[in-house]
């Protein structure tokens, strides 16, 4: 299965994931606006059985609903037409909540009309109360022109958040089992990803170095043979060969041996003046048999002052080394433009190419490891996937920066900017 089909995997799962987690949380909250009805409801039953139990109202039991009011979520105030006792109406709402299945704490007050004050106030803690029985709250004055009996519950949310525990308990279980499966997915997928990277880099290697050691066991092969040193033309054409190939190995064993230490302890660069222009000649010098191969053009407009950056020598050779075998590699027919400038405190290396250039999709991730641009028709370019991986780590470590252009079918260029002190 290629990491294509396991990443439409891992997107299905996790919207599957996703709706789970939506449809717990929509029942939990309509679990909880169903409790916060159920309470209201109960409240309001309660305070009907008071009516009866101590006849507070001259009106009919049917019309009892409508002496009942309801200012917030918290507070309940039912008109009454005559003063019942402190204690009566202390045993009685109790009796009447606790008999309807409220079991909240309760501030309850009567207001008096003449004096527009409560006449009397208490505090009803429930039976499994996690509060004082002296505990005072300062209730919030509603005047009206008739008495009425005022219940407040102050720990109302509380108590229906409590209700639901269980609803509570088993939707946290069931989203830590959702998150630990989502992780697991995402842990198999990125060992997947890695295992694939890793085979495909064990390919790339196995080829990259197979072919020029071939080449160079044939080379060799053909100069030993004693009557080599009579044809010099054959023979100087068996060790170009082979310095190419040879010079090949060489920059693909700087890349791995550069990206490893970098990997593994950050990438050390001893900094001294370099002088840019003379870095280039000498790269081309190195990639001279790839240029006679592919019969590259190359131009060199370089600066004239001979500007000097401070930078690890070492890294911006490889830097400029593999922008133009890239430049070479991935042109039918190479006519590449070197070209380097001074812009403020700037120093500027520009590579432009004729090749077939970078399709826009692609250029995002130009500089990740192992990565390679598809090459359409192609299949001869060869690569790890690790030259411009450490071109874009040796430009960032130098503070500098680089850039991109390219037409697919006309050619790409690269602009690396590199501050000169």
């Amino acid at each position: 299965m290629r990491s294509t089909t396991f990443k439409w995997i891992i997107l299905v799962a996790t919207i599957a994931i996703g709706l789970l987690v939506s449809v717990q949380l929509f029942w939990l909250n309509k679990i909880y606006n169903f409790e916060q009805k159920e309470f209201t409801t109960s409240v309001v039953k309660s305070i009907q059985g008071v009516y009866e139990d101590l006849e507070l109202s001259n009106s009919q039991s049917t019309q009892l609903q409508k002496l009942i009011e309801q200012p917030n979520a918290n507070t309940f105030l039912f008109r009454i037409d005559s003063i019942p006792a402190k204690d009566v109406l202390k045993q009685n709402i109790l009796s009447n909540l606790e008999g309807f299945g409220v079991f909240a704490d309760c501030e309850v007050a009567l207001y008096n009309d003449y004096t527009h004050q409560h006449l009397y106030e208490f505090y009803l803690p429930a039976a499994v109360s996690k509060h004082g029985r002296d505990t005072r709250i300062d209730l919030k004055m509603y005047p009206k022109d008739y008495p009425y009996i005022q219940l407040y519950f102050p720990y109302r949310n509380n108590y229906i958040i409590n209700s639901m525990t269980w609803w509570i308990i088993s939707s946290t279980f069931l989203l830590l089992l959702l998150v630990a499966l989502g992780l697991s997915i995402f842990y198999l997928y990125r060992q997947k990803f890695l295992n694939e990277i890793q085979l495909d880099f064990i390919r790339n290697v196995t080829h990259e170095f197979q072919t020029p050691l071939t080449t160079l066991m044939v080379g060799l092969d053909a100069i030993a043979r004693p009557g080599i040193i009579d044809q010099p033309a054959k023979l100087s054409k068996y060790t170009n060969l082979m310095q190419g190939q040879a010079a090949y190995l060489k920059q693909h064993m700087e890349n791995l041996m550069e990206v490893m230490k970098a990997e593994t302890s950050g990438l050390q660069v001893d900094k001294e003046p370099v002088v840019p222009n003379e870095l280039i000649p000498k790269a081309i010098t190195q990639l001279h048999v790839m240029i006679e191969e592919k019969q590259a053009q190359v131009e060199l407009h370089l600066e004239s002052s001979g500007a000097s950056i401070t930078a690890g020598s070492n890294s911006i050779y490889l830097v400029i080394l593999n922008i133009i075998s890239n430049a070479i590699k991935y042109s039918p027919l190479p006519r590449i433009v070197i070209q380097t400038s001074v812009q403020n405190d700037r120093y500027r290396i520009t590579v432009r190419d004729n090749g077939i250039g970078i399709g826009r999709q692609y250029i995002s991730r130009l500089f990740k490891k192992f990565y390679r641009v598809p090459t359409g028709d192609i299949h001869n370019v060869k690569g790890l996937g690790l030259g411009l991986y450490f071109v874009k780590k040796v430009v960032d470590e130098h503070k500098g920066s680089i850039h991109v252009k390219s037409i697919v079918g006309s050619g790409t260029e690269f602009i690396i900017d590199l501050p000169i002190s």
